[in-house]
C-alpha cells in the first residue's frame, strides 16, 4: 500500500479564506521546561485542507457529530483538469469536462485537479481559480458520490453571495473537500480516498489530513 498526502501544513499565518481569522498555533509547554511539549490551537473550521458538510449552508442539517465515517471513506478517481486556462474570466468547470465519470461503476469521491494548489502561500490562490458550473454540480450530484474533492478554495467564486455549487452539491448529500494539493501523485482511479474529519458537536466543517491510498 502507498500512501499520498493531499493536505497542506497547518501553521501560523497559514492561508485563510478571506474574511475569516488566521490560524495560530502556541507552543504552551515545553519538553525542556515542562517534561512535556503541548500546543495551543485557534483556526476556523474551514482553514486549510478541510471538508465542508452540509450544516455549511443548510440550517436543519446534521452536524458532523452525526455524520458516521464511512461518508468520508471510499474509492475516488482524479479528474485532470489542469489544462483549462482562463480566458480573462475564471475556468468554469462544466458537465462536458465530467461526462466521462458516468462510465465509472462504484465511484465514491471525485477530485479534481486543476493544479490550483500551485498558488497555496501566494497572494493569487483566493482570486481566479476554477470553479464549478451549476450544471456540473448536479451531473455529480446525479452520480451517487459521497463527496468531491479540489486543489482549489471553494467550487463557488469567492465573491459568491448564494453559493450555489454548495448548495447543489450538499442538497445531493455530497461533502465538499477543499484546499487539497499533491493530487498529480494519485492515479487516475482505483485508489481509497480517506478525508476524516473531528467529531465535532454541530460541526458544519472540519480541517482533515486527507489521503489516498493505493494498493498494490
Amino acid at each position: 500500500m502507498h500512501v499520498v498526502d493531499l493536505s497542506h501544513t497547518i501553521e501560523t499565518g497559514m492561508p485563510v479564506y478571506p474574511g475569516d481569522e488566521g490560524t495560530v498555533l502556541r507552543r504552551t509547554a515545553f519538553v525542556a521546561r515542562d517534561g512535556f511539549a503541548q500546543t495551543s490551537l485557534a483556526m476556523t473550521s474551514h482553514a486549510g485542507t478541510h471538508v465542508d458538510a452540509a450544516a455549511h449552508v443548510h440550517v436543519d442539517a446534521p452536524g458532523l457529530d452525526r455524520l458516521g465515517p464511512d461518508n468520508f471513506t471510499g474509492w475516488g478517481a482524479v479528474v485532470d483538469l489542469t489544462t483549462l486556462s482562463p480566458d480573462g474570466a475564471p475556468a468554469r468547470i462544466g458537465h462536458a469536462h465530467l461526462a466521462h465519470l458516468a462510465d465509472m461503476d462504484g465511484l465514491d469521491f471525485v477530485l479534481l485537479r486543476t493544479g490550483w494548489d500551485r498558488f497555496w502561500r501566494t497572494g493569487s490562490y483566493y482570486s481566479g481559480f476554477p470553479t464549478l458550473s451549476e450544471t456540473a454540480c448536479r451531473f455529480l450530484g446525479g452520480l451517487q458520490l459521497k463527496g468531491v474533492g479540489l486543489d482549489t478554495p471553494s467550487p463557488d467564486p469567492v465573491d459568491s453571495t448564494d453559493l450555489a455549487a454548495h448548495h447543489i452539491l450538499t442538497d445531493h448529500g455530497l461533502v465538499i473537500v477543499e484546499n487539497l494539493c499533491n493530487l498529480d501523485a494519485l492515479p487516475p482511479s482505483d485508489f481509497i480516498f480517506c478525508c476524516l474529519p473531528l467529531r465535532l458537536r454541530d460541526g458544519e466543517a472540519s480541517p482533515v489530513r486527507a489521503v489516498g491510498l493505493t494498493l498494490g
